[in-house]
């Protein structure tokens, strides 16, 4: 079992900062500012994406199969009342030579592995593909 551990304060009106291990990131924390930041949908939804580009990077690892290069597009829909997500889709995009029957393999190895993908996945309807760059 592993815990990990985040402080998040309060800078000012606008803005939050998260620490962890001497690393900073500075948050958007005005419901509605489109210029304090990323707020905390778009940053969980970062962290969704960086975690599922992390899995990948893991099992093509482990499968001594390349990704020359990967990137990801995610899209939340909420609804107001109850504030909620009814969905998510994301795109992702892979350059590789590997056929496309290994990278789908990869693709779904990543998702069981990504431990936010997870997580969220248990709570929010999640789709989404794949594509070559």
């Amino acid at each position: 079992m592993q815990t990990y551990t985040v402080q998040v304060d309060r800078v000012d009106a606008a803005h939050a900062r998260a620490k962890v291990r001497g690393f900073t990131l500075d948050l958007g924390a005005r419901r509605a500012d489109m210029d304090a930041g990323f707020n905390p949908v778009e940053t969980l939804l970062s962290a969704m994406g960086d975690c599922l580009l992390t899995a990948l990077d893991f099992v093509a690892g482990l499968s001594h199969a390349p990704i020359e290069e990967a990137s990801i597009a995610l899209e939340a829909t909420r609804q107001d009342k109850p504030p909620v997500f009814i969905g998510i889709h994301y795109s992702l995009r892979l350059r590789s030579d590997l056929p496309d029957e290994r990278l789908e393999r990869l693709v779904a190895l990543a998702q069981a592995n990504s431990t936010v993908f997870q997580t969220v996945s248990k709570a929010v309807r999640i789709d989404g593909h794949w594509e070559r760059t």
